[in-house]
């Protein structure tokens, strides 16, 4: 952890100064087993639902991480792309066994999934940005009408920033937000927006699967309406 913040605070210096609310750590000191960050504080809370003037809010601070160099991918991959296609392919964390053995449903979802990375290329997938890589309602922080923070950046790394859009627009599925609109608008390349989406399907999924069962049903539901909008 210790060399991924030695690249992460300086993307994250220059995004600050571009205009996004992000944290300013304090210090970042390592230990054994680990690393302790001190943060300075700053105000709001989560809303499930932003308000349009917040969800834009957000989108300008996503095309602000584009052209900033962040850490390497996770798991040791080359590229965002590497990282990308062996998730779908090979899971990530034992993503993949959660939708194996949950059911008939999710074990199909699974075959889906794994056939989007199958045909995948990892030269698709730009890396010329910065990803924040969990980029969801609980890490946006709001006070008022205000987007006042974007938080959680530690698993952030080098790859496509429009990733995030593509993972806020998921989040938001359901809530009759037009934010898939602005994912159609933004030029991602089908091809690479049918991974990004079999991607979050698997992580979103499989971490209901394991953490909050109760909520598969949501999850299984949502996976099929994004899957039927872009034909996968």
């Amino acid at each position: 952890m210790a060399g991924q913040y030695a690249a992460l605070l300086p993307a994250l210096d220059e995004l600050r100064a571009r205009g996004v609310p992000v944290p300013d750590y304090l210090q970042v000191t390592p230990f054994d087993g680990g690393t302790l960050s001190a943060q300075r504080f700053l105000p709001g809370q989560s809303q499930d639902n932003p308000s349009p003037a917040v969800i834009e809010a957000v989108i300008e601070c996503i095309a602000a991480q584009d052209g900033i160099a962040g850490p390497p991918p996770p798991d040791g991959q080359p590229t965002w792309g590497a990282f990308v296609v062996r998730t779908l392919t090979v899971g990530r964390d034992g993503m993949h066994e959660p939708l194996r053995s949950w059911n008939q449903g999710t074990e199909a979802v699974l075959d889906r999934i794994k056939a989007v990375g199958a045909e995948a290329d990892p030269d698709w997938c730009p890396d010329g940005g910065l990803v924040h890589l969990d980029l969801h309602t609980d890490n946006i922080l709001i006070d008022g009408d205000t987007l006042t923070g974007i938080i959680d950046w530690e698993e952030a790394c080098a790859g496509d920033h429009r990733y995030d859009l593509v993972q806020f627009a998921f989040d938001l599925d359901g809530h009759d937000q037009p934010v898939w609109d602005i994912v159609d608008a933004a030029g991602i390349e089908p091809r690479v927006l049918r991974a990004y989406i079999a991607f979050l399907v698997l992580k979103c999924t499989s971490s209901a699967i394991v953490h909050h069962p109760e909520d598969v049903t949501r999850q299984f539901a949502r996976a099929g309406r994004v899957f039927d909008r872009y034909g996968i």
